[in-house]
């Protein structure tokens, strides 16, 4: 058997975060693992705990899988299951192929139709499916990217230049890819009102927010290669469903990620640990989409956003009481 294997995985950010403790077991037996991913994510390339290789489109299809073939792979894993990894572990063809199973069609279908609540059979978590599907047992997951001296040291000093202070501050992610999952101006007003520690909001500053003295408004300040590292400097992050929060746990910063469209019952919650806290409120109308992309409530309410903002404030910050 190849000591090689081939983790195919493509997008999205928060979906290849929740590959890492799946690669990590799989580098503990001693095989060399080889990770594929879309190059828009490129930044987060040397901090993965594998060999990564960039698919940029089907212009290089031919190419990166000639690149993958002459490893001599053992293996093959697509944890996508779209055109262009088909494709792949095609032209690859490892002598194992496995391909993780999202849903079920009748589940596909449910989604597809809009009915909701949508409740899966497998709710386990994702990064336990990806374990799963490449063959190997999780039982105490490591999320952790790969953070070193000299890489810190850049980020400290990006960190300096916005005016903030090492493990002194608190980032704040309201923003989210869809908009059922952005949490919404009270709350994120409740959230700065009870902070101990002067917050700093973070984003690409596509919602109109108030942020007010003391805080900051650093949307669009960080680049995604510095990010992570950046993240690693803060007291605690507070998210949305979102990107950053699994860039915040792969950190292994206190974390509190809240939930409102979506729900951890469909897997993406971010990987436990002893400084995470996720807050999700169930609903019988919950979660009405996959990823949180209904801009209106079915029900007419969007009561998953009615997160009593005051109440909700001294949940994150009673829990992160203890790292801050």
């Amino acid at each position: 058997m190849s000591d090689c294997e081939i983790v195919l995985r493509l997008n999205a950010m928060g979906d290849i975060l929740l590959t890492v403790p799946t690669l990590r077991a799989i580098a503990s037996r001693g095989v060399e693992v080889h990770l594929v991913i879309n190059d828009r994510w490129k930044d987060l390339a040397k901090l993965m705990p594998a060999n990564v290789h960039l698919f940029s489109g089907t212009g290089s299809l031919i190419k990166l899988a000639a690149r993958l073939k002459s490893l001599s792979p053992g293996a093959v894993f697509d944890l996508q299951g779209k055109l262009s990894t088909i494709a792949l572990r095609n032209l690859i063809n490892a002598p194992i192929t496995r391909i993780y199973q999202k849903r079920s069609f009748t589940e596909q279908l449910m989604a597809l139709r809009k009915k909701y609540p949508i409740r899966l059979f497998d709710q386990r978590p994702v990064w336990q499916k990806y374990a799963e599907t490449c063959g190997v047992e999780v039982t105490n997951p490591d999320p952790s990217l790969v953070l070193t001296s000299e890489y810190l040291d850049q980020c400290r000093q990006v960190l300096h230049n916005t005016g903030l202070k090492e493990k002194k501050f608190i980032f704040v992610h309201p923003e989210a890819s869809k908009p059922g999952k952005e949490l919404p101006q009270k709350l994120l007003s409740a959230i700065q009102n009870a902070s101990p520690l002067p917050t700093a909001v973070i984003g690409i500053n596509r919602s109109a927010l108030t942020i007010n003295t003391p805080h900051l408004d650093l949307r669009n300040q960080f680049d995604l290669y510095h990010l992570p590292g950046i993240l690693s400097l803060a007291s605690a992050v507070v998210s949305s469903d979102s990107g950053p929060m699994h860039l915040a746990r792969a950190v292994n910063t206190p974390l509190v990620a809240v939930f409102l469209q979506t729900c951890p019952s469909l897997g993406f919650a971010p990987v436990p640990g002893k400084n995470v806290h996720v807050i999700s409120h169930s609903l019988p109308c919950k979660p009405c989409s996959l990823h949180g992309q209904n801009d209106k409530c079915p029900e007419g309410t969007f009561a998953c956003r009615e997160l009593d903002p005051v109440e909700t404030g001294r949940e994150i910050f009673t829990f992160l009481a203890d790292f801050i």
